[in-house]
């Protein structure tokens, strides 16, 4: 995906709206502490000045831990629904190898049915922007679990050797990851978090351009410049966060990898 591709998925997936809102908010408080400042500040003694100085950098200090730590969740979040792509694609692939190995009738149809779960899986990620698509994908990859469960269950009655139970448990693997990669994309920051770090930074930009209108200089600094990079830090937060495609995509090439392997009949390997 190109660059403006990236912007248009981002603007569509509600994060245009968000940036306008975030940054009109900073961009606000940053005016009204400078407004405050020229009126107020200029009676100000030397001693509120400071005190002024030093509130800042406390609220300025804070604001650079709590969006470390926030930073920190998100990416934290981030790889473990990146590894949790590799850990799928593993996992199908390994049933596909044992389904192999099962009895007719169902050596042919579980790989066929394997082959169409990747397919599935491949196609939501990409139509994930389009709720409706989204949910019909998942609709279909659960429908394609039961199917597979089915003849796994009927492979175990027919032949209970340890063949059947390498598949079943690789099944079951390729199940249970399906349920972990939806816990994850459900596992979001809080909404408290985010409103804490809306008002801190707020406050932030508020007492930088107070102290600027203090001393009767408008600074592009804390007026602009503050204001801008608090909301980009924002926003990759929130993107690293976000299941819907943005400039930050987890990426889904092991599965991709794993579709073409299948399609092409080639060796994964052993498993």
């Amino acid at each position: 995906m190109n660059t403006l591709d990236s912007f248009l998925a981002w603007m569509s997936a509600g994060l245009g709206g968000l940036l306008l809102a975030v940054i009109t908010v900073l961009l606000a408080s940053a005016e009204i502490g400078f407004r405050c400042g020229r009126r107020w500040g200029s009676s100000a003694a030397d001693a509120d000045s400071s005190q002024i100085g030093s509130i800042q950098g406390a609220v300025l200090g804070m604001l650079g831990l709590l969006l470390a730590f926030t930073f920190s969740m998100a990416a934290e979040r981030y790889d473990a629904r990146r590894g949790l792509v590799l850990k799928e694609a593993n996992a199908i692939g390994t049933a596909w190898l044992r389904g192999g190995l099962l009895p007719e009738p169902h050596r042919q149809p579980v790989r066929d049915l394997l082959r169409d779960y990747v397919d599935v899986r491949v196609r939501g990620y990409a139509e994930q922007l389009d709720p409706v698509r989204l949910a019909e994908a998942l609709r279909k990859s659960a429908e394609i679990q039961s199917q597979l469960w089915r003849h796994a269950e009927a492979a175990a009655v027919e032949a209970p050797n340890d063949i059947t139970a390498t598949f079943v448990s690789s099944l079951n693997d390729v199940i249970d990851t399906d349920a972990e990669r939806v816990a994850a994309g459900r596992n979001r920051i809080p909404g408290g978090v985010w409103l804490i770090l809306l008002v801190v930074s707020a406050v932030g930009c508020w007492t930088s351009a107070y102290a600027s209108g203090a001393q009767k200089v408008r600074s592009a600094l804390t007026g602009a410049l503050l204001p801008l990079l608090i909301t980009v830090v924002l926003l990759l937060v929130f993107d690293l966060m976000s299941e819907r495609r943005g400039f930050i995509e987890v990426s889904q090439q092991p599965l991709v990898d794993l579709q073409t392997s299948i399609r092409s009949g080639f060796n994964l390997g052993p498993r």
